[in-house]
């Protein structure tokens, strides 16, 4: 299938997602087979806080898949910092195109976004926020403008999830070096989970460095399998 060019990353000759059921894959993946709904249905009634990372925001469409997800959880009284990093963000405009395909599911919430998103000072490294009041709660997204490392090691507790969204090793390998998995395993909870579409041995190797435990899971669609982590204990990562 032609990929249509405004899904296009011109800087890493890559398509931003695939263009059929992306929204329902991101949820299998990220949400649904990696252990992120064990951890937050663990979380329990006295527990309102909930911290996520991302690498690699794009255009929005993980944060967009997660909110739908979520307003149809029956979840309610959560706070969840979306904390995610874009070197390279795009336009309101770009962003708009991007997701209109999924505009006849999840329309309202991606008005919500680019329209919060317009109003944002995106020239200049740093972090700039937007708040989500949403029928779950609150969910607070941190987008760090710049380097992936740099928003890791700014972080100051650590995720209980992190979404590793960039585009794959061959494409973008800077954000699968080791040193930012070995960062981003350093700012993940013990029993965090993390989730990619890659199944690269680079990657893997790198997570378990990490002091994941990783293992492959059934992908999405075409794609046959994909990661999913769980951060050990310190004494049985080292």
């Amino acid at each position: 299938m032609e990929v249509p060019p405004y899904l296009m990353n011109e800087r890493y000759d890559d398509r931003y997602f695939d263009v059929v059921n992306a929204i329902e894959e991101a949820k299998h993946v990220f949400f649904q087979g990696s252990g992120f709904m064990e951890i937050f249905s663990a979380t329990g009634p006295g527990r309102k806080e909930f911290r996520i990372g991302e690498t690699g925001f794009g255009a929005g469409r993980l944060l967009i898949a997660l909110l739908d997800f979520l307003d149809d959880c029956g979840t309610t009284d959560m706070s969840i910092s979306y904390n995610s990093v874009e070197l390279h963000p795009v336009t309101s405009e770009r962003m708009a195109s991007i997701l209109e395909g999924f505009r006849p599911k999840v329309g309202p919430l991606i008005d919500q976004l680019v329209q919060a998103y317009d109003r944002l000072e995106l020239p200049g490294p740093g972090w700039r926020r937007i708040v989500f009041n949403r029928p779950f709660g609150v969910l607070t997204l941190n987008l760090w403008i710049g380097e992936a490392l740099e928003m890791v090691r700014t972080l100051t507790v650590p995720c209980d999830a992190w979404f590793l969204d960039g585009h794959g090793p061959k494409k973008n390998p800077s954000i699968w070096r080791p040193e930012l998995l070995l960062s981003i395993g350093e700012k993940t909870v013990s029993g965090g989970t993390c989730a990619t579409y890659t199944v690269a041995g680079a990657v893997r190797r790198g997570l378990v460095a990490a002091g994941f435990s990783v293992e492959q899971c059934t992908g999405f669609g075409g794609k046959k399998s994909v990661l999913k982590g769980v951060k050990l204990p310190a004494q049985a990562s080292e």
